[in-house]
């Protein structure tokens, strides 16, 4: 760096601003290993050193002397072990230039939103072309290495993620079919996130954190090149946090809307942030400018500036002016949530005094009756039907705070959002099919309120109460009784439980039928379930979007084989075809359920073609032979299944053969 070539009172500014910046970022260090477990706190101490050595004695080593290694300046920054203050041998990294830049670790570590079920997500900095082909394949393997033994030896899950420091300069894109954040799809909101919550672990800090807030983009480059350029730069540069464009920011809002089912209510806080943003034209200060500002204004002592505390009174802020009051209380129940830690195995008894203490404020000014709070705390023995209930609403939620955002972001910025774009209507069209209520869609099972791993070993089906058509779904610990309190799943067709079972991957549960007694018009054997359940996994195996057939995947209606069930709650000696249950999986992921009555015909021929007819419109391109029956293995069953494939060959002889399909209509 030549400081010659910048202003003298700017550099001492900057100088003042890192010094504040380092302290802050070490008294979140002092908070992450308060809040982590050991595990979590040994595998964050010992990266740094073995991402700087490949040493065939540490976790991470690759046998190969090509494999890159090194992270820069890092001998100025760690205590590093005895033995390694002054490497030696050929896995040190003193032999070469270090590979790594920059370390940070990105995300809640740190905050108020660390808990037990953290991960620790790191930014590896390279600069381009620093590795070629061959040693960027060697280094991913000693990442993948150093993944397997945080797992596995510290029961931690840790994941490295490589970037080319031209990346967020540039703010490339990545393909929505391969994205794994909302940040890549909004490049400009993964960068303030970047600045706003990261932990400086070692290498080079960006310059953005010692710039002074009034320091525009054009200045922020000017500056960049005068501090962070060249090798022996102490500082890097990670790109100017700017707004994002509409275009993103629509984006952003529709991937948090449909992927938000893995964890809704860091979805719900995120989207309430982003809304905040759009509804004020895009004034609003950037987080990362308020974190930053209030660092540098920091005193030299105390707790550090709570990034995740920051983004929560900006959420909750928005939420009591422009939320419905459902809307708000679905906010305060995912911000509680969220700082509990879904699934914390402790109960609230052994929570930090500072959350206990902050989570007791909250419930006061937001005039909470004493034991709501407890409820929540508690939420880890919810029964499940309340978990499934409470994340649905906050799917729901989202997508409605989604169309709230595009419809404003239209409204006001029509020249420059495109919701037809390629990227973005294959989501929408996703999320819109279900918005519309599309009866026959088989429901998701959001995976925080629920994993399945958390389920019994004993699932069990029983009709329900009171007569007629309907089953419910309970999942039993033990011998427990059947009741509302492990009630997981309710529809009025058996086949779409079993469908909802295999959709969700609910594997390992035993899964058996109850019947009560007197009930023959409706009973099913526990065998017939065990056959569909196997019927049903075969045809249908874990779905993956990452597909090579991605430009037709998105054709509407149904793709491949279908399962039908026939007269699958009628009585055993029932001869005549009275019900179809039909399943199909559409391109894009979702299972869909019909179930087609055909006992109002007195025609064999008319029962066949109403069902082949609704065969071809859910699923124009199916086959006769794509057609997957389950049924009672009788001569009536078995002439029925050849009959509805001869019915469907001669619909699609009438109605041609190309089997062309429109996309969806977004």
């Amino acid at each position: 760096m030549n400081e010659n070539s910048a202003d003298a009172a700017l550099a001492t500014e900057i100088r003042h601003n890192f010094r504040c910046q380092h302290r802050n970022n070490q008294a979140r260090i002092r908070e992450l290993h308060r809040y982590a477990t050991a595990g979590f706190a040994r595998v964050f101490d010992r990266v740094p050193v073995l991402l700087h050595c490949n040493d065939p004695s540490e976790p991470g080593y690759v046998d190969d002397p090509a494999t890159p290694r090194g992270v820069k300046l890092v001998e100025r920054q760690l205590w590093l072990p005895r033995d390694r203050r002054r490497p030696a041998g050929d896995w040190c990294a003193s032999q070469r230039r270090p590979v790594v830049e920059s370390l940070f670790l990105i995300g809640s570590s740190g905050s108020i939103g660390h808990n037990a079920a953290s991960d620790l997500d790191y930014w590896v900095c390279h600069e381009n072309g620093a590795m070629t082909p061959r040693e960027f394949e060697l280094f991913q393997r000693k990442l993948q290495a150093l993944t397997d033994w945080a797992r596995t030896e510290e029961g931690t899950e840790a994941h490295f993620y490589t970037v080319d420091l031209d990346d967020p300069v540039r703010g490339r894109l990545i393909r929505l079919d391969t994205v794994e954040t909302e940040g890549e799809v909004a490049p400009l909101l993964l960068l303030e996130e970047l600045y706003r919550t990261f932990l400086f672990v070692a290498g080079r800090p960006p310059i953005w954190q010692g710039l002074p807030l009034t320091v525009d983009e054009d200045r922020y480059r000017e500056l960049s090149r005068v501090w962070a350029s060249g090798p022996d730069a102490e500082y890097v540069d990670l790109g100017f946090p700017a707004p994002p464009p509409p275009q993103q920011m629509l984006a952003a809002a529709l991937w948090l809307a449909r992927k938000s089912e893995a964890d809704p209510f860091k979805g719900c806080l995120k989207i309430v942030a982003l809304l905040d943003q759009v509804e004020s034209d895009f004034t609003r200060p950037l987080l990362c400018n308020q974190l930053k500002e209030a660092v540098h204004n920091a005193a030299p002592e105390g707790l550090p500036v709570d990034p995740y505390l920051l983004a929560i009174d900006r959420v909750t802020e928005y939420g009591n002016l422009r939320l419905t009051p459902e809307q708000l209380k679905l906010l305060r129940f995912s911000v509680v949530l969220k700082v509990l830690g879904v699934g914390r195995p402790a109960p609230s008894a052994s929570l930090d005094i500072r959350k206990k203490t902050l989570l007791e404020a909250w419930a006061h000014s937001w005039g909470w009756p004493p034991d709501r709070l407890k409820h929540l705390a508690a939420y880890h023995v919810w029964p499940a039907g309340e978990r499934l209930g409470l994340s649905r609403d906050i799917l729901d939620m989202l997508s409605g705070l989604y169309i709230r955002t595009a419809q404003y972001l239209l409204k006001h910025y029509p020249g420059q959002i495109d919701p037809q774009d390629d990227e973005l209507a294959p989501l929408a069209a996703r999320l819109l099919t279900r918005r519309k209520g599309l009866d026959a869609t088989v429901e998701t099972l959001p995976a925080p309120p629920l994993p399945s791993t958390s389920l019994s070993r004993l699932l069990v089906l029983r009709r329900k109460p009171g007569g007629g058509p309907g089953w419910n779904l309970h999942a039993l610990d033990g011998q427990g009784r059947l009741d509302s309190g492990n009630l997981i799943y309710h529809a009025q067709r058996m086949t779409r439980v079993a469908a909802w079972i295999v959709h969700n991957q609910i594997s390992g549960a035993r899964a058996v039928l109850e019947n009560e007694a007197g009930d023959d018009a409706y009973r099913v054997s526990s065998l017939d379930l065990e056959r569909l359940l196997k019927i049903l996994r075969e045809v249908f195996p874990p779905f993956s979007l990452h597909r090579e057939d991605a430009d037709t995947m998105w054709l509407a209606g149904g793709h491949g084989r279908i399962v039908v069930a026939l007269n699958v709650e009628e009585p055993a000696d029932q001869a005549e075809l009275v019900t179809a249950d039909l399943i199909l999986r559409t391109g894009w992921g979702e299972m869909r359920h019909y179930c087609v009555r055909v006992d109002e015909l007195s025609q064999e021929a008319d029962k066949y073609l109403k069902i082949a007819r609704v065969v071809w419109k859910e699923s124009a391109e199916a086959q006769p032979e794509n057609l997957v029956f389950h049924s009672s293995d009788t001569p009536a069953m078995r002439a029925a299944a050849n009959n509805l494939r001869g019915a469907l060959a001669a619909l699609r002889r009438g109605r041609g053969e190309d089997g062309k399909r429109r996309r969806l209509d977004v």
